[in-house]
């Protein structure tokens, strides 16, 4: 059956539609025919107000419907466990083969009576007919994917449709199409969100099956660079494609796995990660578990616990493991030597260029629902290059430096008119970015990367 819901009102005036062109004289008319021509064949018409009309067919009429109950008008839940019983009713009512309206004749409704109350309400004792085989065209979609973009182009280009089956599993896609839009407005990555789309292409063809492969995912880069946001949205992909089946993602540091005594770390950690079966356990700086040094029995004694649930729930968990690369394979991998087969995929993010800084810039001011003077030239990537030293955390500090932005402006637009307010100048920028180098640490970053610039030079 059709996924259409009808309401009372439609039914009639469909039933209306479908006799009024009917000959009866005419011993050939198809009232099959009309049945499809006016979508009474497969419709589910949603309203207890069908019945309360009796279904007298020719021949027929013991199969009556009938609600002597005269309750109101209400919807139906097709997933509500009562939904089958009024199903039968409405299939025989658009199924009624030659009937005509005069035949649908209003139910006699009498004030219900203390003897009435009593009575057990009758069960609906309708045989159904058989349901026409719908008819599916089937459609050959030719096309490679590249990159995310082209995924996205498939999914506006064919749409899902009842009557249509397409050779690609475009449900799959479809599910997933919110995910997809929210990763390819992600400023940058580039070579990410290709990798990303590797990914998925691989799940959605059911190519994992039977395959016995880990979900465990590592991303590499700085702070700042939107790893966590990366993580989430991949996580709500594997949710959606059901492969995760609930779906939730917790986000966690060393602090929330080890704890202050020997034989405790063990457990602390095995409950975080039965928390997290059925979606996404996220670590934040996974290097922090561990040392250079390996002399830490708390980091062993949690990694190793790590290690083991990574295989025990492998159908079940996604753990997600972010931060630098260098200390990631020095102080998480180097502790059990069958951690790092462990992570399949690994995705990277390269460190953003002043122009992606100025975009993430712009986009978190109309992300919080502000403007700024686009007209002014001083506001632009070019600003961002030459201030690049201080952004040491990349969109942590843009965002920060918002903040400080947004503070100097409420005190510049005091007492001015509203059509003033909520949008940044170039004066707002500066006094903000003053007040952004007034922490020590973000002032001294400059000094920092030159003299390190330096160091590297007598090095060579």
């Amino acid at each position: 059956m059709s996924n259409k819901y009808y309401n009372y009102s439609l039914f009639l005036e469909n039933i209306n539609k479908k006799y009024a062109n009917v000959d009866k004289s005419n011993p050939t008319t198809n009232i099959d025919e009309i049945n499809k021509n006016y979508d009474l064949y497969n419709s589910f018409y949603n309203s207890n107000k069908i019945f309360h009309y009796n279904l007298n067919l020719p021949e027929k009429n013991s199969e009556n419907v009938n609600n002597p109950n005269n309750s109101p008008e209400e919807s139906i839940n097709p997933d509500n466990k009562d939904a089958d019983k009024y199903k039968p009713a409405s299939y025989a009512c658009c199924m009624n083969y030659s009937s005509t309206l005069s035949l649908f004749e209003p139910a006699p409704v009498t004030k219900p009576t203390s003897e009435t109350k009593k009575r057990k309400k009758p069960d609906l004792k309708i045989i159904i007919p058989p349901s026409p085989p719908v008819i599916k065209k089937k459609v050959s979609i030719k096309t490679k994917i590249n990159c995310l973009t082209d995924l996205l182009d498939l999914i506006e280009k064919y749409p899902l449709q009842d009557d249509i089956e397409y050779d690609i599993n475009m449900t799959s896609l479809n599910k997933i199409k919110t995910e997809l839009v929210d990763l390819n407005r992600m400023i940058g990555m580039k070579e990410l969100k290709e990798n990303v789309v590797d990914q998925l292409l691989y799940y959605i063809q059911d190519l994992n099956k039977n395959s016995n492969d880990y979900m465990h995912t590592v991303i590499y880069g700085p702070p700042g660079t939107g790893k966590t946001e990366i993580a989430r949205i991949i996580g709500k992909i594997f949710a959606n494609l059901g492969i995760l089946k609930k779906g939730g993602f917790k986000k966690v540091t060393r602090s929330d796995l080890v704890a202050g005594y020997l034989g405790q770390t063990a457990i602390k950690t095995k409950e975080v990660i039965e928390e997290c079966l059925g979606g996404v356990l996220f670590i934040d700086e996974a290097y922090s578990l561990g040392n250079n040094e390996k002399r830490d029995s708390f980091s062993k004694e949690c990694i190793d616990t790590l290690c083991e649930s990574l295989s025990n729930y492998k159908d079940q968990l996604m753990v997600i493991i972010a931060g630098y690369e260098e200390e990631l394979k020095d102080c998480f991998f180097t502790y059990n030597q069958g951690l790092e087969s462990r992570f399949t995929w690994r995705f990277k993010i390269d460190n953003y260029k002043h122009d992606e800084l100025f975009h993430i810039f712009t986009k978190k001011i109309k992300d919080s629902g502000w403007t700024y003077d686009e007209k002014n030239e001083k506001i632009s990537a070019e600003w961002f290059e030459r201030k690049m030293p201080y952004f040491k955390f990349y969109g942590r500090d843009v965002e920060n430096m918002l903040s400080k932005i947004k503070i100097c402006h409420s005190r510049r637009v005091f007492g001015d008119p509203d059509s003033e307010k909520t949008k940044i100048t170039f004066e707002d920028l500066e006094k903000g970015f003053e007040m952004f180098l007034k922490n020590d640490e973000v002032k001294n970053r400059k000094n920092s990367q030159e003299l390190n610039k330096m160091l590297m030079n007598l090095y060579v």
